[in-house]
């Protein structure tokens, strides 16, 4: 038997964690704090107040608790040391506790009962509110505030970021930026379980932000040659015990519901939480296609028609369970460990009904497809993370290891009429078993040379397979039984490993600021299709760079320049040449022959600030080599006894595609109680290819604007509209048609701000439409297709030992250990 040996940079890694948790252990003296927290009017205990501990000497987070129902706390294993005891609790005023010492000769503490004024000194605290912007621009990234966006109490994300800058969503919940699909998803700086999900599968209610990156630095993964769209999950940093559940409700049979708990006390944080989500979309879509048949000399010798009207709907449920725990061994090492586990079930429906016409339009045949689905999905992710802090501000050490899997199996059965009366029903069935996983360790070291200049260099390398077994059954109409077929059926098996290692360099002269970065790829691949015996390998070495240069002339009126180089390696669906016969007149399937594309991206960027108010202009070139496209060729099928024109779609390497453009996005506070954020881009798209005897190009200028507008009514009623246009833009044999849609939301604070009632209508104007046009030498295609978009959603959250909307205000006497970060970071 062949022995398994652990790569080298896991190896690594393990040892890594080993040797440093040794050292991190301390031998400290440790002693303990008691006490009752209670209304210093009418004496009664105070529950679920938070107690933290901070030292006397800068006010960092030492440890914390939360009283208990009789209002009683204990803080163990304190240090010895001086400390000052601060006591919050909602509804009160913080209260201060100075010269708290712990020594060996009096190690335990207890204060007794410990008074907390309310009443009269309630009324008379002064609060500084400032409300962070939806959208916030920063020279290398925007940042969007989901936690501002009215549409995050009851929406997914895929909704949220309709209404982002450079970002568009088609009807599937796939995102495209600046015109071009391939962008990079991640969940908290990594790829997860949920990264592979569509963006319409996650609550957004699980997001605090999310993270724009056109022109990533070398130290990011440089898959996706558009950009980085990472997704920052909540994490909530008070101590003690704290939380939120919110269930919503949407018509036509959508609804969530989600629990969060957070949990932080001494050397730990814990957090879990559950979610339920039922998703259905009914839709339609309808295609005209006109087939222009060719005589012996490619001229064009006669033409046909076919129309398809399709209805279908889909009902997605599914769960998901969230555990995650930080351990801090000292101030300056941290362990970390997270999971998610997630099962669903999809089931749906998908009609079509063809007619097929002659070159007179008269009437030749019908015939009608009804297709029924269902899926059953499992997913896991884990996480272990290390990260270690220095004396040396910004030197900092992170390793993680990361393993995810998504298990899918999927049973779809076809049955097609003809539309004369005496025909049997075609009847066919696809079992679809699809298992993906992968396997990531990686670390990242920053190591600062001077005030101004630093050093970064990491490793990362994954390991990943999918593993798809699709077996196709048409059925004997004489006997009634399903048979096997070897020719459709397709066992496709794709492994990719890449190996990476990168270095930054970060310097600053006077007022201009500077970084200098390289990352060097090997990746090896191997893809093999079972049912035919045919295996194939791809290996390449890539090197990425990038450079920023920064100009400072205040410190809000900034310049930037950047580049940096980028790949795109097609994905499993690309590769995979299972032939989906969902539709038999439109067939879709992949190209394992498919290359890696690569983009070289430039970006001369803007940022001006004005008060709360700031603008930011991008000019961005991108120029990339053998693009992937879709392609689309003419085909016939034969039914019965006769031949039928149809359409394959598989996918190409495109020789050259040339995109440039500009970007405006601005924040502006109108007044107090209304506040606008929008953006709007224009970028031109040139493509050119040859495919055997036929040149292709295309060529279009294209746009897209977004507004969201936000009014404060009364303190506690805030009501958002937001809206959207996307012009046509261009592929290399057609284009996607322009669309427009607005969405109103409101939501109002109840029960002393620790509940929220939120209303959302989305597409109030119910105009969200996906329409395509598609033409070849052989065909011309127009398509229609809508989901369901115009549903009213109402939502309610309540927060549990939580100060509400509390966490972007500050009282004056809370400027030291106000926000509860930990231990330094």
């Amino acid at each position: 038997m062949r022995a398994y040996t652990l790569p080298l940079p896991l190896v690594l890694f393990l040892l890594l964690i080993f040797s440093t948790t040794l050292l991190a252990q301390e031998t400290v003296t440790q002693g303990r704090i008691s006490g009752t927290v209670q209304d210093e009017e009418t004496k009664a205990p105070l529950g679920f107040a938070n107690i933290v501990l901070l030292t006397a000497r800068d006010s960092s987070l030492v440890t914390g608790a939360t009283s208990d129902m009789e209002g009683k706390f204990e803080l163990a294993r304190v240090p010895q040391g001086r400390f000052i005891l601060r006591i919050s609790s909602v509804g009160y005023p913080t209260k201060f506790i100075s010269n708290i010492a712990i020594t060996a000769a009096n190690a335990n503490l207890q204060l007794g009962a410990i008074p907390v004024r309310g009443g009269a000194t309630r009324l008379k605290e002064v609060q500084i509110v400032t409300e962070r912007p939806i959208v916030s621009f920063e020279l290398d990234k925007r940042v969007v505030n989901v936690s501002q966006d009215i549409n995050a109490e009851s929406g997914s994300v895929a909704e949220v970021m309709q209404n982002l800058p450079s970002v568009t969503v088609d009807v599937d919940g796939n995102v495209s930026m600046r015109g071009s699909s391939n962008v990079t998803i991640l969940v908290d700086g990594k790829r997860s379980a949920l990264s592979n999900l569509t963006l319409d599968q996650i609550p957004a209610n699980l997001i605090e932000s999310i993270e724009l990156i056109t022109n990533p630095s070398s130290k990011y993964n440089p898959e996706g040659t558009s950009g980085i769209i990472n997704l920052v999950l909540k994490k909530e940093k008070k101590p003690g015990f704290n939380g939120s559940a919110s269930v919503t409700a949407g018509t036509y049979d959508n609804y969530n519901t989600s629990l969060n708990l957070n949990y932080r006390y001494y050397k730990w944080s814990l957090n879990s939480g559950y979610d339920f989500r039922q998703r259905t979309r009914p839709g339609e879509s309808n295609s005209f296609t006109t087939n222009y048949h060719l005589n012996d000399f490619g001229q064009q010798d006669s033409t046909s028609y076919r129309l398809q009207e399709g209805t279908r709907n889909s009902k997605d449920i599914s769960h998901s369970f969230r555990l995650g725990a930080d351990y801090f061994l000292t101030p300056r090492h941290t362990l970390s460990a997270s999971g998610i586990y997630r099962f669903g079930r999809d089931t749906g429906y998908n009609n079509i009904f063809y007619r097929f016409e002659d070159e007179n339009r008269q009437l030749v045949s019908t015939r009608t497809r009804n297709t029924d689905e269902e899926e059953n999905e499992n997913a896991v992710d884990v996480t272990l993370g290390y990260r270690q802090t220095f004396e040396r501000k910004g030197q900092e050490l992170t390793a993680d290891i990361v393993y995810n899997t998504n298990i899918d199996d999927e049973v779809a059965l076809y049955n097609e009429q003809s539309g004369f009366q005496g025909t049997l029903p075609e009847v066919q069935q696809t079992l679809v078993d699809d298992a993906n996983r992968e396997i990531v360790a990686k670390a990242d070291y920053v190591h600062p040379i001077s005030e101004n200049s630093r050093f970064e260099a990491g490793f990362r390398s994954s390991f990943e397979r999918l593993d798809e077994d699709s077996r196709f059954f048409n059925r004997n109409n004489e006997t009634g039984d399903l048979v096997y077929s070897t020719d459709q059926s397709n066992h496709f098996v794709f492994d990719q490993n890449i190996y990476s290692v990168y270095s930054n360099y970060s310097n600053k002269y006077k007022s201009i600021s500077y970084q200098v970065g390289l990352r060097a790829e090997q990746t090896v691949t191997k893809t093999d299709l079972r049912t035919e015996g045919r295996k194939d390998n791809n290996d390449y070495f890539s090197l990425f760079p990038t450079f920023f240069i920064t100009k400072n002339f205040n410190p809000e009126n900034k310049l930037q320049f950047s580049y940096s180089r980028r790949i795109n390696r097609p994905r499993s669906r690309f590769l995979n040449p299972f032939v989906d016969r969902s539709d038999r007149f439109s067939v879709h399937y992949g190209n394992p022959e498919l290359k890696p594309e690569f983009v070289n991206s430039l970006e001369l960027g803007y940022l001006k600030y004005w008060g709360e108010a700031s603008i930011n202009a991008t000019v961005f070139y991108r120029h990339t080599l053998d693009e992937i496209e879709r392609f689309r060729m003419a085909t016939n099928v034969i039914v019965g006894n006769d031949t039928v024109p149809a359409t394959e779609t598989t996918f190409l390497n495109i020789s050259d595609n040339r995109a440039y453009g500009a970007e405006l996005g601005f924040n502006y506070p109108a007044t107090k109680w209304w506040r606008i954020n929008g953006s709007i881009s224009g970028f031109r798209t040139q493509l050119n290819t040859t495919q055997g005897d036929t040149e292709l190009s295309n060529a279009q200028f294209s746009w897209n604007s977004k507004v969201n507008s936000t009014f404060t009514v009364w303190e506690d009623l805030n009501i958002q509209l937001s809206g959207f246009y996307r012009a046509p833009t261009a592929d290399i044999q057609g284009r996607m048609e322009q669309m427009f849609s607005a969405d109103l939301a409101m939501k109002k604070d109840v029960l002393k701000k620790k509940g929220t009632i939120s209303l959302r209508v989305s597409d109030v104007f119910n105009t969200r439409q996906f329409n395509f046009l598609s033409f070849g030498p052989e065909f011309r295609t127009e398509s229609e297709n809508r989901r369901q978009s115009r549903i009213v959603y109402l939502g309610f959250t309540y927060r549990l030992n939580s100060e509400g909307n509390n966490r972007d205000r500050r009282r004056p006497n809370e400027q030291n250990g106000g926000d509860d970060e930990g231990f330094e970071n």
